[in-house]
């Protein structure tokens, strides 16, 4: 029984690691993606290419703050401070995402709200897009 306890433990400790790799994979593929719109957009306009840049750093930073606070959780945690944890962290996620939105429209002149939105929304779709890339090509990141 104890043997059977102690695997359960590694195999949770695997996949809390694993786990946590993915969302640095994640974390990393928004910050390419963000630096690659925002380095293409230099080339047409240079307001379109620090808003871009703007847009995706507020989805990238809002996913680094949510998987800090999920991460940070030992993987032998009780079931409902897990899930305490990622409600917490989603919660925090919505109203940084709502205050670096704030920030931008307010401090940054001039700004190009459709690049900043648009490049927002692609950041923030980036983890799916990878995933199912990584599906549809047979790698699991």
């Amino acid at each position: 029984m104890q043997k059977t306890m102690q695997k359960d433990q590694l195999d949770l400790s695997q996949q809390h690691r694993q786990s946590k790799e993915q969302a640095i994979n994640y974390i990393k593929s928004q910050l390419i993606m963000t630096m690659a719109i925002s380095i293409s957009l230099l080339f047409i306009d240079f307001v379109m290419a620090y808003s871009a840049l703007t847009g995706g750093m507020i989805a990238t930073i809002a996913s680094a703050w949510f998987a800090y606070k999920v991460f940070r959780v030992s993987p032998d945690s009780a079931a409902q401070t897990m899930l305490a944890s990622a409600y917490t962290g989603e919660i925090y996620k919505i109203i940084l995402t709502g205050a670096l939105f704030i920030c931008a429209f307010v401090l940054i002149k001039p700004v190009s709200a459709l690049a900043l939105l648009i490049t927002y929304f692609i950041i923030h779709m980036t983890p799916a897009m990878v995933s199912a890339l990584g599906k549809s090509t047979g790698h699991r990141d």
